[in-house]
């Protein structure tokens, strides 16, 4: 039987076998762990040197150590990684991995000077923000009313008004998940015919008052209704024992929805709010007003929803 002999960096990338001694491999990890680099960063970062590294020797012919980094060798990687067809956002991350890298070989004196320079991102074109399309929108519309009308239970029907209450806030008023479960009962003010919300602690501790249209109220009656909250100062959405839910249970219950809907896995609480500003740009709504109702500082963050997205491609493709 033929034998291969088990590279080091090898190795250390397989569960269960220690990376023997204190090689660069180690003194790397080591040097990311002390920057604040997160455990899925630094898995990242190995994964992508161990593709690079496979690709130095067999160019080079030569055992890799970062004291044999150049210029020259980095910039033909570029173009190898580029013509294999890797998009420009996997490319970009692998560029990151060897900008680390070159930064350690640095610090621990393996090289004298910066290979690094030269080599260059791949643009890409930025994307639009996530929201639901149409079709997606009526899905997900239409399970959260079913779930309230077939529950069986109490418990199940507490909880569908709920889940009701709290993705009508994110779909037609544009809050962030945190901005939901700072919410006290002393927040909402609904009429017969008008609503208005106060988010008292939006990003950057800002505060901005919020119309409800009439879906919202309606959601939002029925909530307060069922778990008969009246005290203003009590918080609008609570778990089982009573306590002011988290930011996690709200994303557990919009998953929840997505999986019944059988919605893609990126279809997030944010993908809700970023729904609500996409409907009012369509709608006519002033980028101005989209701005201030979704808490932006900068209005050039709320262009972003200005961007076609694929559906806005089929229908203009449709028009021929």
């Amino acid at each position: 039987m033929e034998t291969r002999t088990v590279s080091i960096l090898e190795m250390s990338l397989v569960p269960g076998i220690a990376d023997p001694g204190h090689t660069w491999l180690t003194q790397f990890v080591a040097f990311a762990e002390a920057q604040g680099c997160a455990a899925s960063s630094i898995r990242a970062y190995r994964q992508d040197l161990k593709h690079f590294v496979e690709w130095f020797e067999r160019i080079n012919g030569q055992p890799f150590e970062p004291g044999l980094i150049t210029g020259v060798d980095l910039r033909a990687y570029r173009t190898a990684a580029l013509d294999s067809g890797i998009s420009a956002a996997t490319w970009n991350r692998k560029r990151a991995t060897l900008r680390k890298l070159c930064d350690f070989a640095l610090q621990m004196s393996h090289v004298t000077y910066d290979p690094f320079q030269g080599v260059e991102v791949k643009p890409q074109e930025e994307q639009p923000p996530r929201w639901l399309t149409e079709a997606e929108y009526h899905r997900l519309a239409r399970q959260i009313e079913q779930n309230v009308n077939a529950a069986s239970t109490d418990h199940w029907r507490w909880q569908a008004v709920r889940d009701q209450a709290i993705v009508a806030l994110m779909l037609y008023a544009g809050l962030r998940e945190a901005e939901v479960c700072d919410l006290d009962v002393g927040d909402v003010q609904i009429g017969e015919r008008k609503g208005r919300l106060i988010v008292r602690n939006g990003k950057g501790g800002k505060e901005r008052q919020l119309p409800l249209n009439n879906e919202a109220r309606r959601a939002l009656k029925l909530w307060i209704a069922v778990a008969g909250i009246a005290d203003p100062g009590l918080p609008l959405f609570i778990g089982k024992g009573g306590e002011r839910i988290g930011v996690r249970l709200v994303q557990k219950r919009v998953a929840a929805l997505r999986q019944a809907c059988q919605l893609d896995e990126d279809v997030t609480p944010h993908a809700l709010r970023h729904t609500f500003a996409k409907r009012l740009l369509d709608s006519g709504a002033p980028l101005t007003v989209v701005s201030k109702l979704l808490g932006h500082s900068r209005i050039e963050t709320t262009k972003r929803y200005v961007q076609p997205g694929w559906e806005d491609f089929e229908k203009a493709v449709e028009k021929l």
